[in-house]
């Protein structure tokens, strides 16, 4: 948890934009695949480590798939249950589920968008550093979309509404 704190002061290295969600999502496989995914974005220097990036992040939306998704609460809408790797099926379940409606369109867009960022980012044979940064936000953006729709992004006072 403390490692990019003592990533910076190691490196001195300041922060170099603000983030709304600073602290971990208390998912420690998901945690530790965002940071994963942060260290090898600032390392990445060819082609086949910019795909590695995607493939991380693909591993990211597994993960956070597999700890929100319950079958009983979020069915697929064709009734088939999703495989334990298919990310896409549990995150639209979940977030069919979780945010009904018109308004959320826009919401369940956005995770097909990253989990497509990350998939075509893994095969992308001419990858670059734009490109990996791209699906590394978008990854970490709907990670925090999903934790706040958990509720873990509630103030304390707010999480027994």
């Amino acid at each position: 948890m403390y490692q990019p704190l003592m990533d910076r002061i190691r490196t001195g290295a300041r922060a170099t934009r603000a983030e709304l969600f600073e602290e971990p999502t208390g998912w420690p496989r998901v945690d530790r695949g965002i940071y994963e995914v942060r260290r090898r974005l600032e390392q990445a220097e060819t082609e086949e480590q910019f795909q590695a990036i995607g493939l991380l992040c693909r591993e990211v939306l597994i993960s956070l798939a597999q700890v929100v998704y319950d079958p009983e609460r979020h069915p697929s809408k064709d009734a088939v249950l999703p495989s334990d790797t298919n990310a896409n099926r549990m995150l639209d379940s979940y977030i069919s589920a979780e945010l009904q409606g018109g308004p959320n369109e826009g919401v369940r867009r956005h995770a097909k968008a990253a989990l497509s960022l990350a998939n075509d980012l893994q095969h992308h044979r001419t990858a670059n550093r734009r490109e990996a940064a791209l699906c590394a936000e978008a990854t970490t953006s709907l990670v925090n979309i999903v934790a706040v729709i958990s509720g873990r992004r509630d103030r304390p006072e707010q999480q027994n509404d």
